[in-house]
C-alpha cells in the first residue's frame, strides 16, 4: 500500500479511539481510501501518528459498521462497493425513512429546521463534491434525528453512511445531479417546516429513487472499468 497521507491527530480533543474511527470513516466515505484499499495497521499508526492500539479497536468498529472487512489471511480491507449492496441499503432506507417521518416530522424543532437550512445553505455554495457528499449525509441525518427512537435513528445513520460511498462514486457519472437534488432538498424541508407528513414522504421517496438511479449508473460504469 502507498504510504497514506491521512494527517496526524495529535491536535484534536477526542479520545484518541474515537477520532481515529472517525478520521478512517470520513476516509472510507468520501473515497480516500477506496473499495479494496488493504488497511495495514503499522501504517495507519505512522500516518495517524497514533498507536496501533486505537487502529486495531478503528478496524473492529469499523468492520461492525459495514465498512471494513476483516480476514484472517488478508488483514482489514475496505469493502467494495457492490451493485446489491447498494439496492439493499436504498430498499431499507426507502422503507424506514417514512417510519421516521411518521415518527419525527411533529417532533422536529424549529432549531433542527433552522440547522437544516444552513446545511443546505452549504451545499448550495459549495463546488467540492466531497463536502457536498457530507454535509447532505448531515442534512438527512438531521432529519432523521427528529425521530427520537435511538434504534431507528442509529439504524438510519448507518445506512445514510453507506449511501454516502455510493453518492460520491456518482458524482463522477452526474454531477449535474446536484442541482436537482439542492432543489428537492429544499421541498423536503419545506414539508417538514409545513409538518406534512404525506408530502415530506413522497418528496423523501423520490429523491431516494433519483439518488438511487445516478449510483446505480456510477457502480455498473465502475464494474465495467474494472
Amino acid at each position: 500500500m502507498a504510504k497514506l497521507q491521512l494527517g496526524a491527530l495529535n491536535k484534536f480533543p477526542r479520545t484518541t479511539h474515537a477520532t481515529v474511527t472517525e478520521h478512517l470513516r470520513q476516509a472510507i466515505l468520501l473515497g480516500h481510501l477506496p473499495g479494496g484499499t488493504r488497511l495495514v495497521q503499522a501504517e495507519l499508526a505512522e500516518a495517524l501518528n497514533v498507536s496501533v492500539t486505537p487502529i486495531r479497536e478503528a478496524l473492529r468498529e469499523l468492520s461492525t459498521q459495514g465498512l471494513i472487512e476483516l480476514d484472517a489471511f488478508k488483514g482489514a480491507v475496505v469493502r467494495m462497493p457492490t451493485l446489491s449492496e447498494l439496492e439493499e441499503v436504498y430498499e431499507m432506507r426507502a422503507a424506514l425513512i417514512p417510519l421516521s417521518i411518521k415518527r419525527g416530522i411533529a417532533q422536529i424543532t424549529p432549531q433542527q429546521i433552522q440547522e437544516a437550512a444552513a446545511l443546505l445553505d452549504q451545499m448550495e455554495a459549495t463546488s467540492d463534491h466531497e463536502q457536498w457528499v457530507d454535509l447532505n449525509r448531515q442534512f438527512h441525518n438531521l432529519l432523521d434525528d427528529a425521530t427520537q427512537t435511538t434504534q431507528l435513528r442509529q439504524m438510519l445513520h448507518r445506512l445514510s453512511d453507506l449511501a454516502a460511498i455510493y453518492i460520491n462514486l456518482s458524482f463522477s457519472e452526474q454531477p449535474l445531479r446536484k442541482a436537482e437534488s439542492e432543489q428537492e432538498h429544499r421541498a423536503i424541508l419545506r414539508a417538514y417546516q409545513r409538518k406534512d407528513t404525506k408530502a415530506a414522504t413522497k418528496l423523501i421517496l423520490n429523491h431516494l429513487n433519483g439518488t438511487l438511479d445516478a449510483a446505480r449508473n456510477a457502480v455498473m460504469n465502475q464494474l465495467a472499468s474494472a
